[in-house]
């Protein structure tokens, strides 16, 4: 992984040297990206996995300036009821994102490109046996790599890896009675990757078809204890439309 990062960040450097100077073509872009997604939750307050599926959408803002662009990419809460229960219930997990990546095309056609960025996670985990309660927030570096990848005419195959090598913060921990815990200091790493088939009409407006998937874990950095680690995937449906330019 350290080779992948080291690479993105030299692409990135190369494409600032070799950008031709040229006057700015700016465009805006406005995107939402419907999944449905299924996947299995593993912590220290749940040994045994927790599966389930829910569906959710992602909110997207892409700015561009000829190769150079910034996109932030956020979901709303998504919760997952899982399939085990207790005398508290049924056990639950629930999950935000904000992803912001900075990248460059590494080429005049656009089809490579390289960023850098950040991801912050808000996560909780409702222990339907005991009645516990987790909670943490917790932010990494994030290195991407992009290939858009011609098709038929006005077709595409969009294909995405991200890594989070350093996923950090503290694994918060209320039980039935809201009594606080000793929280845990957690550090892990995440992959994010995706594949989709696109189609762009006459307007600049784009529909994708694809697959997006994660695997994301952390551990206690006192005893090494797995405090979270999150495996899940789905098939999704994303539209991005030009708003200005």
């Amino acid at each position: 992984m350290r080779r992948v990062r080291a690479t993105l960040v030299a692409c990135a450097a190369l494409a600032v040297a070799l950008a031709p100077w040229s006057p700015a073509s700016a465009e805006t872009d406005l995107g939402i990206l419907a999944a449905v997604l299924a996947g299995t939750h593993v912590g220290s307050d749940n040994p045994q996995p927790d599966s389930g599926v829910a569906a959710g959408a992602l909110l997207e803002l892409t700015q561009r300036w000829n190769r150079f662009r910034i996109h932030l990419e956020g979901i709303p809460e998504v919760r997952v009821d899982g399939n085990s229960t207790g005398n508290y219930g049924r056990s639950s997990a629930s999950l935000s994102i904000l992803n912001a990546t900075a990248s460059l095309a590494l080429d005049p056609k656009q089809i490579f490109r390289a960023g850098f960025g950040f991801q912050l996670v808000n996560e909780s985990n409702f222990n339907g046996v005991n009645g516990n309660l987790d909670q943490s927030r917790v932010t990494s570096p994030r290195f991407e790599g992009v290939a858009r990848l011609p098709a038929a005419h006005r077709h595409f195959v969009e294909l995405t890896f991200a890594d989070m090598p350093r996923i950090g913060g503290v694994l918060h921990i209320f039980d039935q009675d809201l009594q606080a815990a000793t929280p845990k200091p957690e550090l892990g790493a995440e992959v994010d990757y995706a594949a989709a088939y696109g189609w762009r009409n006459a307007h600049g407006s784009e529909v994708l078809l694809g697959y997006r998937g994660l695997s994301y874990h952390t551990r206690n950095t006192d005893n090494g204890e797995l405090v979270d680690r999150n495996v899940g995937g789905g098939v999704t449906l994303e539209v991005r439309l030009p708003v200005a330019k």
